[in-house]
């Protein structure tokens, strides 16, 4: 276990601010449809790891690859919002690893028949965070859905169905 010093407490907080913005830049990647902060929170390699809401295995991609990703996967939405809970546990593997799990409600808004219908899911994510050069990057996600509100064609929508 690392001491818990001044360098230690800049880490965590680092940490916990690279966890809200991986939310908050998809949500800015659906709005603008500009990706580059999404893309900017992973190590140039990244394991994605959706398996668990998209079956499948986990993908190990370049990151720049990421901005596909999220652009397919909530083209059908007009907003996104992810509200990101604090992170629950940072185990601190070394000076330069760290594994983080964070909870996040995650609204879906899209319309249907002219009314706007929301589709919420809510996720534990698991980061595998690495200290690089351009300061702490996501290099591994794993995201488990934990429950699923509202219209679930919303959970079609993320999968790639469309409406008729």
């Amino acid at each position: 276990m690392r001491e818990k010093d001044t360098q230690y407490i800049l880490d965590w907080i680092a940490i916990q601010e690279l966890v809200a913005e991986y939310g908050q830049a998809i949500d800015f990647g659906r709005d603008t449809g500009d990706w580059s902060r999404w893309v900017n929170v992973f190590t140039p390699e990244v394991i994605a790891d959706y398996s668990r809401l998209f079956d499948g295995e986990p993908v190990t991609m370049a990151r720049d690859a990421m901005a596909k990703v999220g652009g397919d996967a909530l083209a059908p939405f007009h907003r996104v919002q992810h509200a990101t809970a604090n992170t629950v546990r940072t185990h601190f593997k070394s000076d330069t690893e760290a594994q983080v799990m964070a909870y996040a409600d995650v609204a879906h808004f899209f319309y249907a028949g002219g009314v706007q219908q929301e589709w919420t899911v809510v996720i534990r994510y698991t980061h595998d965070v690495l200290k690089t050069a351009e300061g702490w990057r996501i290099r591994r996600v794993m995201l488990d859905p934990i429950h699923f509100r509202g219209n679930p064609v919303g959970l079609d929508f993320v999968k790639g169905k469309r409406l008729v």
